[in-house]
């Protein structure tokens, strides 16, 4: 019998955590986020958060959230964005493992669209992930859409 179901990690070739990270750092630069963004993220790891036009902690529980989710996936998130636009949500701004979606991933941003993985708070149901629509302000992001 044939397997007609194919695993994806079968044939897409996979970034290291590092190369990743190089990769995230490389967005962080092109939308212009703060520099304590920047350097945070690329000396310690740590995710910040933009919340109306500042920089915040990122909340433990969404955290835990990030972490199972880069976990299940294998994508990193980099950054977040604190939105009320239509439900309250932590946009995860994340890097995909998969070398063969960075093309798409990059050209999002010539567009002011990027890809986020959307914790929400109010319908958790409606928690997922897909592109979204960002502002620029003070070094910090706010989604439009």
């Amino acid at each position: 019998m044939i397997n007609v179901f194919l695993d994806i990690d079968d044939y897409e070739e996979k970034a290291s955590y590092e190369e990743m990270k190089k990769e995230a750092l490389k967005r962080i630069a092109k939308i212009g986020l703060d520099n304590e963004i920047y350097s945070s993220f690329k000396e310690n790891d740590k995710i910040i958060c933009s919340d109306n036009g500042k920089m915040t902690e990122v909340p433990e529980h969404i955290m835990e959230g990030i972490k199972k989710w880069q976990d299940k996936y294998g994508n990193i998130v980099y950054h977040v964005i604190h939105s009320k636009l239509f439900y309250e949500t932590y946009e995860c701004l994340s890097v995909s493992c998969y070398l063969s979606d960075w093309d798409y991933e990059r050209n999002l941003l010539c567009t002011n669209w990027i890809m986020s993985h959307s914790i929400n708070i109010d319908k958790p149901e409606y928690t997922e992930s897909g592109s979204i629509k960002f502002f620029r302000q003070n070094g910090t992001l706010s989604r439009i859409g």
